[in-house]
C-alpha cells in the first residue's frame, strides 16, 4: 500500500466519522427540542393558582375565604365547616372552597352540554382539556378557559381574600347552572342561573379579562 493510498483511506474514514459525529449531534438536539416541546406542551395545560398575597384566613378572628361573582363587588362569605361544598350544585358537581395553611383554595370541574370535562381545579391545581377546549390563558393567580364553541365557561382569580369567579357549569345529564355578574341599574352584582325545560343553554356571557389567542398574548390581562 503506497502512502498515497494510506493517506486517501484515513481521509475517508475521518470523513465518514465525522458524519456520525455531526448526526449523532443533531439527533441529540433534536430528541432534546422534541422533549422540551413536550414539556412546554403539557406545561401549558397544567398549572397551580397562586394568590397575589399571603393572607392567613382565620375563623378564630373571623378573616373567611369569599367567593365574589367576577369583580362586581356581589360576595359570599362561607363560614362553614371546613370542606365542605359552598355548593352542591349536581350529584357530580360541586363548588368546593377551602382554607389550607390558612391559604384560600377553590376546587370545581367544567363540563359541556355532554358531560365532557373540559377543565378542572383541585385545590387550585388546574388541567384543562386540549381537545375540549379552544383556547385557555392564565397568569400566576388566575386561570379562564374557553369551550369548543369559543365561549368563555371558567374564570377565577385569587384576589388576596377572596376568588373572583364566574363559570358555566353542566353536570353529566346537560343540566346547567351559571355563576356571573350582571349590572342592574344599582350597579353590579352577582346573578345565579339554571337551565330548565324550555332552554338547556345558559345565556349569559363571561367577558374574558384576558388577551387572545393565548399563543401571542400568553398570561396579558386586558386593560379596563
Amino acid at each position: 500500500m503506497t502512502n498515497l493510498t494510506f493517506v486517501t483511506i484515513s481521509n475517508i474514514v475521518i470523513f465518514i466519522g465525522a458524519i456520525f459525529v455531526a448526526f449523532g449531534t443533531f439527533g441529540h438536539y433534536f430528541f432534546n427540542q422534541r422533549i422540551e416541546q413536550e414539556k412546554g406542551e403539557k406545561q401549558a395545560y397544567v398549572g397551580k393558582l397562586e394568590p397575589e398575597t399571603k393572607l392567613k384566613l382565620s375563623a378564630h378572628q373571623q378573616i373567611f375565604p369569599q367567593l365574589e361573582f367576577g369583580d362586581s363587588g356581589s360576595i359570599l362569605k362561607f363560614a362553614g365547616k371546613p370542606g365542605q361544598p359552598l355548593f352542591k350544585i349536581f350529584e357530580d358537581t360541586d363548588l368546593t372552597v377551602v382554607t389550607e395553611d390558612g391559604h384560600i383554595k377553590i376546587s370545581i370541574v367544567i363540563r359541556d352540554k355532554t358531560g365532557k370535562v373540559i377543565a378542572e381545579i383541585v385545590k387550585n391545581e388546574w388541567k384543562v382539556n386540549p381537545s375540549g377546549s379552544w383556547d385557555r390563558n392564565y397568569s400566576p393567580n388566575a386561570l379562564e378557559v374557553k369551550d369548543s364553541q369559543g365561549d368563555i365557561v371558567l374564570q377565577v382569580k385569587l384576589v388576596e381574600d377572596r376568588i373572583q369567579f364566574q363559570a358555566k357549569l353542566y353536570d353529566s345529564e346537560g343540566q346547567g347552572v351559571g355563576f356571573s355578574k350582571i349590572r342592574t341599574p344599582e350597579g353590579w352584582g352577582g346573578m345565579l342561573t339554571r337551565t330548565d325545560d324550555k332552554n338547556d343553554d345558559l345565556p349569559f356571557k363571561i367577558e374574558p379579562i384576558f388577551k387572545y389567542p393565548s399563543e401571542l398574548h400568553l398570561g396579558e390581562l386586558l386593560k379596563k
